[in-house]
């Protein structure tokens, strides 16, 4: 049996349905760039979470890119990004010209905390972007008052936890602008790249409008410095409008299954809060990861390292003296992802489950000689 990590195309009958009669309504409309259908979703988005508003860009990178310029980030001012992030947020921040400062990160949760932001603090941090990693609803209130009182802007970057909430909110209830990735893979998918940003503030919802579309404020005039073209495509629009009712039930199916996983991965280190993630990833921490990898693909379960590198270790993003970072350090060479979607089959999740056994039992079996 092959068990894939993630099958993009996979949806229950009633999903596809509706995404088939979502995208047959764009091709009978007379509007396919910044029509009804973005209009739609981000009215329904920001129902759905139940704060801000929310802007459709291109993809969840425009989306960081857009939020700092929305929020008139000074250019050439630092940004602290978390080290084990993947690069993403780090990449945003070059484009919007601001240069990246790696944190490390906790432990338990692989988010940073008020305690590594503080270490790695150095003059002109202006934000902190917080990417909520594997789709992990952690509570990070006493990181929001250490930045308040140090007069710094956050950023969520929920590219991989659309739907996860943490006392009673969705995350970003708190943040001065949340970003989210709509990547076929995502939680929530569009069929393309495709991603948006929501903002407390209308007066920066509005900036990010003008933002999106060249930094027009009339047709065809150019008044905000930093314009790009991100605009969400009425297709995905439509799709994300079709897909949003099943969101919840499709999270609840991650938490299932990677309970399953929990369950039989408990003498390794699952990560995670069982109860609040919405399982982007289902991510082992196992001093045996090569091992363990190299068990799991022989009997035909795909897995995946997110993420192999380190910020400090691609010298394409230019950090200058990072901060240690020795947990993520720790974490990079431990983490294993496991295949996590709504649509797996029961006879692959214990497939994958049974396989988690019986390499413990052989690992176990040979510590013991």
């Amino acid at each position: 049996m092959i068990v894939p990590n993630a099958a993009p195309a996979r949806m229950s009958e009633d999903e596809r349905h509706a995404v088939s009669a979502a995208v047959e309504s764009v091709l009978a409309a007379d509007r396919w760039i910044l029509g009804k259908a973005v209009q739609q979703f981000e009215e329904q988005f920001s129902h759905y979470l139940g704060f801000g508003s929310t802007v459709g860009v291109a993809n969840g990178t425009d989306a960081l890119v857009v939020a700092f310029g929305a929020l008139e980030l000074p250019v050439g001012s630092r940004v602290l990004v978390a080290a084990n992030e993947g690069g993403y947020a780090a990449v945003a921040c070059r484009l919007a010209g601001l240069e990246p400062v790696a944190m490390d990160v906790d432990e338990l949760t692989m988010l940073p905390t008020s305690a590594t932001a503080e270490a790695a603090l150095r003059d002109s941090v202006c934000a902190i972007v917080v990417t909520h990693l594997h789709g992990e609803a952690t509570d990070i209130s006493e990181l929001d008052q250490w930045r308040r009182a140090k007069g710094i802007a956050l950023i969520e970057d929920c590219a991989q936890a659309a739907g996860a909430r943490t006392n009673g909110n969705h995350l970003g209830f708190n943040a001065d602008a949340t970003t989210f990735s709509f990547y076929p893979t995502k939680n929530l998918a569009a069929v393309g790249d495709a991603g948006a940003v929501v903002f407390a503030d209308a007066t920066a919802a509005a900036r990010a409008r003008q933002l999106r579309e060249y930094g027009w404020g009339e047709r065809f005039r150019a008044e905000l410095q930093g314009g790009r073209n991100s605009r969400l495509d009425e297709l995905h629009a439509a799709v994300l409008l079709a897909r949003l009712p099943y969101l919840d039930a499709r999270n609840e199916r991650r938490r299932a299954i990677s309970a399953r996983y929990r369950d039989a991965a408990a003498p390794l280190h699952l990560h995670g809060d069982a109860a609040s993630t919405v399982a982007h990833h289902s991510v082992i921490l196992s001093d045996q990861r090569s091992g363990l990898a190299a068990y799991l693909e022989q009997r035909g379960v795909s897995t995946a390292v997110h993420y192999p590198h380190l910020l400090q270790e691609m010298p394409g993003l230019g950090l200058v003296a990072p901060a240690a970072t020795p947990v993520a350090s720790r974490q990079r060479e431990r983490k294993l992802s496991l295949p996590c979607f709504p649509e797996l089959e029961e006879s692959e999740i214990a497939h994958v489950v049974e396989s988690l056994e019986e390499w413990h039992a052989t690992a176990a079996a040979a510590t013991a000689l």
